[in-house]
């Protein structure tokens, strides 16, 4: 089965700009994800950007970058389905074999396990009934939103002021790196499918970088060099 990494780096990002190729300890943000995928033995490490300077960076670092994004797919609201589709039509236009699965390493996560995502390539090879996997972390479930200036309970908080973690069970971040299968007939809003295998990972590994302070706190542990970092650094 082919599998091929795919590393989605739009340059139009209005939050922090230019955040997927600022560097971190001397090596632009792509830089990670293209290390990992290579580090996963796939057959191809492609990285999907409307960008030339980020062709140029994606290239040097050993992506290939054989076609540029369409419109559609590199707008501020297209979404993953979206650069799939893009995706789908280049792979046919520049006569590229399609592969059978994709990794999709969002290049605004640095940590990553890479056994573990080996294991999630393996997982979908052997077990037809997957759909895809996704790699997730234990993140805070007692979450609250601000309505009209007053807190709401996102959770059923039996109308308590104080609730224990262990009293609504455990919740868990998805968005960080998804193994899916690549068809013509999941190129649509439901592209994961609905037997997605979850693969519990470090919480280190869910830290996104989606502006400035999270870029800056990434950056500090990447560069402070902790041993217990290392492992999940690429």
């Amino acid at each position: 089965m082919k599998v091929y990494a795919i590393i989605p780096a739009r340059s139009g990002s209005k939050g922090f700009k230019n955040k997927n190729i600022q560097t971190i300890d001397g090596r632009p943000l792509i830089s990670y994800s293209i290390s990992f995928a290579h580090k996963l033995g796939v057959d191809k490490v492609l990285c999907s950007t409307d960008s030339e300077e980020y062709k140029a960076i994606a290239i040097a670092e050993g992506a290939e970058v054989p076609f540029l994004r369409g419109v559609e797919a590199s707008s501020d609201t297209a979404m993953e389905q979206d650069i799939l589709v893009d995706l789908n039509i280049n792979f046919e236009r520049y006569n590229i074999e399609k592969p059978d699965i994709i990794v999709w390493l969002r290049p605004t996560f640095v940590f990553r396990d890479l056994d573990l995502v080996q294991k999630g390539i393996d997982y979908l090879k052997r077990s037809p009934q997957l759909s895809a996997v996704r790699t997730v972390c234990e993140s805070e479930g007692r979450l609250y939103r601000i309505d009209e200036g007053f807190l709401r309970p996102d959770f059923d908080d039996q109308q308590k002021s104080m609730i224990r973690r262990q009293d609504i069970g455990k919740r868990y971040k998805v968005f960080s790196t998804d193994i899916l299968r690549f068809t013509a007939g999941n190129l649509h809003d439901d592209f994961l499918g609905r037997n997605v295998l979850a693969l519990e990972t470090n919480k280190i590994c869910g830290l996104d970088i989606d502006d400035e302070i999270d870029f800056k706190i990434v950056k500090c542990l990447v560069e402070s060099r902790l041993d217990f970092l290392q492992q999940y650094i690429h």
